[in-house]
């Protein structure tokens, strides 16, 4: 796929969400900061996902093929893969599934309990980690306003206002065709500058290749149709005595490298996620999208968390009848004593 084509891609994924794979990740919170994390996703290859997760890892897993009407053909077939596992802390679930890496999804759990005499209160948060892994910061393309507009959107799958409507199409083109065909341009000219040093060349060759840095990503936007590797050839039109022979593996390595990470900004995107925390006393603070007793839930659309991190916050609190009875005696011979002096 070309450069840029793949961000347009995206982009119209975004707008037709309906194309997106299905991702659903339910949390049950006990009282002494264990968790029970089911985690299903809908996908044509049940050999890998970008969670990371599988039965190898300790997950019980449980596969069976989705029955629709456009799953019926050999090369067309949907498969649900429920993965199950207990954590004896957040601590331990995020050593599985918030590990730094460039090509996963990364959730990270939150658990918190405070005693206050008559209550005692439990916070737990799940926070959904910044999908976009490219180095280059959005701060010059994505204004404070961006982000508030991002911050309000209902729900996936709620409509919007056509004022909302135009202002998120609007938005993902400048995301994506702007600022990601940026990030990706940064991200590939990183790479050659570090090939040029690795290859142990002199510096002023990485001076050359600077001079015309504006001016190559210039021909990257007017043509839109050049190769993945065009960085790789431009060295050689711009007289840089790279020695392509002696690198290949290596600037192979790397490029696979970028692959990755761009597959996985793209397939993540596509995503519709649902999140479902389940808490074990009565809820009396939360940001989800529905509550349904001490269910609570979020669907929150893919640009939620494209370019900042997530949090989906529950606060439950429990009734301490203990405390009420102590209280109660100590009224009572606080009063005794009282009435007795006089």
């Amino acid at each position: 796929m070309k450069l840029i084509n793949a961000f347009l891609f995206v982009a119209l994924i975004l707008g037709l969400s309906a194309c997106g794979h299905n991702v659903s990740m339910e949390t049950t919170v006990n009282e002494d900061g264990s968790l029970d994390k089911t985690i299903v996703l809908e996908t044509e290859d049940t050999t890998k996902n970008f969670l990371g997760i599988s039965s190898e890892r300790g997950w019980k897993m449980k596969t069976h093929m989705i029955d629709s009407a456009n799953n019926k053909s050999e090369t067309n077939k949907k498969w649900s893969v429920v993965f199950k596992k207990n954590f004896t802390s957040p601590e331990e679930a995020n050593t599985e599934l918030a590990t730094p890496n460039d090509t996963l999804f990364r959730v990270s759990s939150t658990f918190d309990k405070k005693f206050r005499w008559f209550y005692t209160y439990l916070y737990y948060a799940d926070t959904y980690k910044t999908i976009n892994r490219m180095a280059f910061p959005p701060d010059d393309y994505i204004a404070r306003e961006d982000y508030a507009f991002i911050d309000r959107l209902p729900a996936d799958g709620q409509t919007i206002s056509k004022a909302d409507s135009f202002y998120l199409s609007e938005l993902n083109k400048r995301i994506f065709d702007v600022y990601g065909l940026r990030a990706i341009y940064e991200a590939y000219y990183d790479l050659d500058v570090k090939l040029i040093k690795e290859s142990g060349l002199e510096n002023r060759w990485i001076d050359t290749l600077n001079n015309h840095k504006e001016s190559l990503y210039a021909l990257l936007v007017k043509q839109q149709d050049l190769p993945d590797d065009f960085m790789y050839k431009t060295m050689d039109s711009l007289g840089i005595p790279f020695p392509f022979d002696k690198m290949e593996n290596r600037y192979a390595e790397l490029y696979r490298q970028m692959d990755a990470k761009t597959n996985f900004i793209s397939h993540a995107s596509e995503g519709k996620y649902t999140l479902v925390i389940n808490m074990p006393w009565t809820v009396v603070r939360t940001n989800a999208d529905s509550v349904s007793g001490n269910r609570l839930q979020w669907n929150p659309p893919s640009i939620k968390f494209l370019l900042k991190d997530y949090t989906m916050y529950a606060e439950a609190r429990k009734l301490n009848l203990w405390a009420f009875a102590v209280s109660a005696v100590v009224l009572f011979f606080t009063g005794y004593l009282f009435w007795r002096r006089r």
